[in-house]
This record gives structure tokens, sequence and C-alpha cells, in this order.
């Protein structure tokens, strides 16, 4: 990664924290992508990013193109198609771009690595950019990222150098403070921010290509950082991500390992310190790694450039283990990979930057959103008199159908009766005080079960009693809750000598 903020990304600071709730992990979905379409950028495009620079609510793309020193900015048409490039000078050898609002002013502005300095572009909404403004750097800037690391709502910037990290401060006018360098591992071109150990407070990780490692820095919410803590990786991991990889609520880790060929995940355990990792080979040279929910089941996926072998790899699930679901053809040696909805669906696009093809390939999501599983229930219940030495008690008939579109495993109907009434349950029912609850299922779609139970009547039960009936559960989820409940039953008695049951006048 040469330049991204990963999860929290961009034109709103605010955003930098996310906060994560344990949820069940969802089925992987097919994953379908158009194919490849080609856009010219200049000589060497070293990184790739998306914002909205002209105000139009379509994401644009810029590129940061090496050895052109230029970027290049396609402005979108928002169905996924890219216009006609323009280019702007951002200082010699352009290798990593963020965007935020460094101005205060609403509009995207672009932050971008050169020789010795980062440059921020600050944006006239037009897709146009006011004159560079170069703030310096010590060392190689190879990698950046965005965000609020001291709580002031302006953006800050970190650069990944050879030797560690470089945090610059943003004072919000468009300007940065004098950048304070942390060492951090060794070369690293991939940084990522998020809140590592659910405080609340931005933290930053990045890969440390030459030691194998990751490295942790836990920030103080005040734009500084405790000690360096680095935690194995494996072999040359160029480029990081982070989410939510086994949907227990905690940040994990995602490196691109160049010189292993696989993509490997850290399981993070919730306080900032991370696990082994487990890498899952994926061909030759990986180097760029994006994380999407690319096949729409909800849970994060990884898209996974391959520079060895001109393909994106594109890995789901939902357990913080991935398996290959598309192998996606790009342009010459794919490097950054970056994920965006060029096309305005709400599916996440993939957008490659092509080192020797000098352009990038835009990968349109077709995937269908899968229909999550469901089983509509439709309740009724019925009341008669059970005769027989006179009329001793009330018979209560509880009717549930599956209406689909899938099978029942199973679920639960209550039925709750008023004062004096008191419950005989049936087969495959209980009693819990004056409730009644009954299991069904498995039914198929289409059919139905019968759940009964009864009310003794004494000598002074008299009067008007409406018993009601309703669904409390069921696997898979019920679609349609206007059926869930039955129109109560109404029975009129007499003590023990007479009782009347009919349906309730006007329904529920």
């Amino acid at each position: 990664m040469t330049a991204r903020t990963r999860a929290l990304a961009v034109l709103a600071v605010a955003a930098t924290t996310v906060t994560l709730a344990a949820v069940p992990a969802a089925a992987a979905n097919p994953i379908t992508f158009a194919p490849r379409v080609d856009y010219s950028t200049g000589n060497h495009p070293e990184a790739v990013i998306d914002a909205d620079l002209n105000g139009d609510g379509k994401t644009d793309v810029i590129t940061a193109d090496r050895y052109e020193w230029q970027l290049t900015v396609l402005l979108g048409t928002g169905a996924g198609a890219l216009g006609p490039r323009t280019t702007v000078y951002p200082g010699d050898e352009p290798t990593a771009l963020a965007s935020a609002d460094f101005n205060g002013d609403g509009k995207a502005d672009v932050a971008v690595t050169t020789a010795g300095s980062v440059s921020l572009l600050l944006g006239n909404g037009d897709g146009t950019f006011k004159p560079r403004a170069a703030f310096p750097v010590s060392g190689g800037a190879e990698g950046i990222a965005a965000g609020d690391l001291n709580g002031d709502k302006k953006a800050d910037v970190v650069i990944s150098r050879p030797e560690g990290i470089t945090v610059l401060l943003g004072n919000g006018d468009g300007t940065l403070g004098a950048g304070t360098d942390l060492l951090a591992g060794g070369y690293s071109r991939g940084v990522v921010l998020a809140d590592l150990n659910g405080d609340t407070k931005t933290d930053i990780a990045i890969g440390g290509f030459f030691t194998g490692t990751v490295t942790v820095l836990i920030g103080n919410g005040d734009g500084t950082f405790g000690l360096p803590l680095p935690f194995p990786a494996s072999v040359n991991p160029i480029d990081i991500a982070a989410g939510d990889f086994n949907r227990d609520g905690k940040l994990d880790l995602a490196t691109a390992d160049y010189g292993a060929g696989t993509v490997s995940v850290l399981l993070g355990n919730g306080n900032g310190t991370f696990g082994l990792p487990t890498p899952k080979a994926i061909g030759p040279n990986p180097f760029g790694v994006a994380v999407a929910d690319l096949d729409l089941d909800g849970d994060p996926d990884l898209a996974v450039s391959l520079s060895g072998a001109d393909s994106v790899t594109v890995l789901n699930n939902g357990n913080g283990t991935f398996e290959q679901a598309a192998s996606l053809g790009t342009g010459t040696t794919p490097t950054e990979v970056h994920a965006a909805d060029l096309d305005a669906d709400n599916r996440a696009d993939l957008i490659t930057t092509n080192r020797y093809a000098d352009g990038i390939s835009v990968l349109l999501n077709r995937t269908t959103k899968p229909v999550p599983p469901a089983s509509d229930l439709a309740v009724s219940l019925v009341a008669s008199p059970r005769f027989g030495v006179l009329v001793p008690a009330l018979q209560y008939a509880i009717t549930v159908k599956n209406v689909g579109p899938q099978a029942l495993t199973s679920g639960t109907v209550t039925a709750t009766l008023p004062t004096p009434l008191n419950a005989v349950p049936g087969p495959g029912c209980t009693v819990s005080g004056r409730n009644v609850t009954c299991e069904v299922g498995p039914l198929a779609v289409g059919a139905s079960t019968v759940k009964t139970f009864s009310a003794p009547l004494a000598l002074f039960t008299i009067g008007t009693f409406k018993v009601t009936a309703k669904r409390t559960a069921s696997v898979p989820a019920d679609p349609n809750p206007t059926n869930d409940v039955a129109a109560p039953a109404s029975c009129t008695t007499l003590g023990f000598i007479l009782a009347i049951c009919g349906p309730t006048p006007g329904g529920v």
C-alpha cells in the first residue's frame, strides 16, 4: 500500500475511529466482476485513491505517477466510467496519496508524498487544485495515511519511511506542523490508522518489509504515541490493511507478503496486541491489499494484487480464514489495489495501478446481493368449548403455517391467557405463568402444524375472555411480521354451565 487510511478513510476526519460490535459470520456469497477497463495515466503509477473532487456526489480517481512527476485526475461519471485525464504537478517523484479536508472548507484535498516532503493540494471543489504547499519529511517517504490523531477534528498525516514513520499534525488551515519522527521497524510502504485497542483513540500499524514484522503504535489521543510494539509477520509484508475478519468486534490486520507469495491475517485481541500470522498462499509477489465487503454478505473480504501474475485475487469468508473466490486479470504488474464504489450501486469496485502499463485497471463489481434465509410463519388461533360433564374446559388450537420462501428449522409460538384462566399444555407446549409456549418445526414450505392447550373452567369462571397467540422465535428469520399475531380468540362463559366461543369482532 502506498497510500491509504484503509478503513478510516478520509473526507470526514471525525470518522477516524471505528467502533465494532461482534456479529455472527455470514456464509460466503459468489463474487462476480465485469471485464476490466483500462485507463491511461502517467509513467509508473505508484498509488491510487478516490475522492469526490468536484462535489457532484460521484467517485473520482487520482493516481500518483512517480516517474512523470505528476498526479492523474480522472473524474467519475457515476456510472462506472472515468472521464478524460487531467494532470497536476505535486512535486518530484510522487509515491503515495491520501485525501481529507485539510483546510475545513468542505472540499476534498489531496496529500501526496514526494522526494523529501509531503505536499498538500487544496481542492477548489471543481476537480482542480491550488498550487501545492510542501512540508519537509526526513528520508524517503513511501506511504501515507490521513486521520485525526489528536482529537481536534483537523486532518493529520502519517508518513511511512524506510526508517519508520513521521507524524505531521494538521493546523486546519491547509498547513501541517513540523514532523515528528518515530522509529517503528524497518522499511515499510503500508500504513493504516485505526482504533486497535478500543479506547476510541487512533493508533498506527505498519508492515516491516525487511524485518518481517507488523509494528503497532498505540495513540495517546494527543498526537503522541506509545513505544513501538512489534509482532511477527510473514516474509516481506509490503502492504497492510485493517478489518474485523473474524467478526468478534475486534480489529484484525492483513498483510500482503511480497516475498512469501501469501496474504496473512493477524487476529486482534482488542487491546492493541495481535496473534501469530495465518498465511494463505495466493500467488507470486503479492503487493497491495484492500478490505471491502466484495460479496455483499456483510463480512469483510480481501483483494490482493499479484504483481507477478498480472491479476487480483479476491478472498472471502467471515471467520478470520479466507478462501479464494475470484481471480481477476489486470494490466501489467499491478501494485496498489483500491476499493471504491465507482458506479453508485452500493457495491465495492476495484482499481489497480499497473506499474509497467502506465495505467490503471477498473473492475466493476457485479455480485448479486444474497437473499437472506427466511421463513414467513402465519399464526392463527381458534377456541371451542370442550364438552364433557357440562363444560369442563375451553380448548385452544394454534395453527402455524410456513408461507416460505424457505423451510422452517425451528420456532416457538406463545399464547397468553387472561386472569383467571390457567392453561394445561398439549404435546410440545410448556406453561409459565399465564403463558403457553409451543415449539414448532421443522416445517416445509406450505406445511402447517397445530398446537393445542386447554383452560379448565371453575364454577365461578364467569365473563368474556380473550386469548392471544403470536410467533415469538423462528429460524430462519421471519421476514413478515404482519401475520405473526393471531386474531384473539374470545369465549364467554357462565362457570362450567355454558360457554360460547367465536371470532373476536373487529379482528386483532
